[in-house]
């Protein structure tokens, strides 16, 4: 409700206003698919495509793109995506961003405003973009990275009809990426009665049909596996705790293209790219009957620190549960509490 006041006698003067918030337009615009993270734009008619070649740091660079012009030339909007010279963190962030930023004034004329970069419920890195261009319009854009990947949509807007403007914030806004397959809860675990020691309340995910607790709240974020010149799409949970320098991680890759009898064969891919990855050299393997599936643990050892990993399948999904860190470490009670946790719901 709204007070509005009027006159000397203000406090008996009270009119009340209803408050009408008006229902946010949707547009029946075609989707546009990408190739990565699950992405999906929607444009007022479907794009054009194009591919040019960009310079980069690394050298040339192939940048594919989706473009949309109205007639008049007063909107254009525009998704285009490379691949960056090297895979983006915290480290070189600021750099590659910047280069990306810099190409774009360079195209547009005019000062960029970057905003500071936040990170997704996807775990990809987000960044806001404005430039009023030296030909009087105004530029805005969002820029997505993650791994080796970067998006950068952009409506161009060249007239001030508020259709034109509405229509600009609804491309930027309805981007979305799939989701993760899960969410993470406080859940309280205790022990059995009043003569054992209560567990520490740890952070439980849920997954369609399973749940596991980790230690804290786990940064959750989509992966891609290139392997044997394809793309395996899959999710990632992980955290680490610095006290003892131990790292919890679930991840999940599903298995579309697979068959539940080539569970040994997966698996043993998976270690294999895990040795290659990471330079290391297998220490113990076994067979195990905890879950309801075939698993196989792995622990195997680099110059800097010892794995113990997991490896099931369900026929949907590829499972991987591993705790890394100090040779010592995976097999603390938490390594075992992680690794022994998961627990399928009824």
């Amino acid at each position: 409700m709204l007070t509005v006041f009027s006159g000397v006698h203000a406090q008996q003067a009270v009119e009340n206003v209803s408050i009408v918030v008006p229902a946010e337009k949707v547009y029946n615009w075609y989707v546009q698919e990408l190739p990565f993270w699950g992405a999906k734009l929607q444009f007022p008619e479907e794009p054009e495509s194009k591919v040019k070649e960009i310079y980069t740091e690394k050298g040339v660079m192939p940048q594919k793109s989706y473009v949309w012009m109205d007639y008049k030339e007063e909107l254009t909007l525009e998704a285009s995506f490379y691949k960056l010279p090297e895979v983006i963190n915290a480290k070189n962030e600021k750099r590659l961003i910047d280069a990306a930023v810099n190409r774009i004034a360079v195209i547009h004329g005019g000062y960029p405003a970057l905003g500071s970069g936040l990170t997704n419920l996807q775990g990809i890195r987000e960044f806001l973009l404005e430039i009023k261009t030296l030909k009087g319009a105004a530029l805005k854009a969002k820029l997505f990275a993650e791994g080796d990947q970067l998006l950068i949509v952009t409506a161009l807007i060249g007239s001030k009809d508020n259709e034109i403007i509405a229509q600009a914030k609804y491309f930027l806004d309805k981007i979305t990426f799939n989701p993760l397959p899960g969410e993470v809860v406080k859940e309280a675990i205790s022990g059995k009665s009043s003569a054992v020691k209560p567990q520490a309340v740890w952070d439980s995910l849920s997954v369609e049909n399973f749940t596991l607790a980790f230690p804290r709240y786990p940064i959750a974020q989509h992966k891609v596996l290139n392997q044997n010149g394809t793309s395996q799409r899959y999710y990632e949970w992980y955290m680490g705790d610095g006290q003892v320098h131990t790292t919890f991680m679930l991840s999940l890759m599903p298995l579309s293209n697979f068959s539940e009898k080539e569970f040994s064969r997966i698996v043993t891919q998976a270690i294999e790219t895990s040795l290659k990855v990471t330079d290391g050299e297998t220490v113990s393997q076994r067979n195990l009957d905890y879950f309801k599936y075939p698993l196989e643990e792995v622990v195997f050892k680099t110059d800097q620190q010892y794995f113990r990993v997991r490896y099931f399948s369900d026929g949907k999904y590829l499972y991987q549960l591993l705790v890394s860190g100090k040779k010592e470490s995976i097999y603390q009670p938490d390594a075992n509490r992680f690794l022994d946790g998961l627990k399928w719901k009824e």
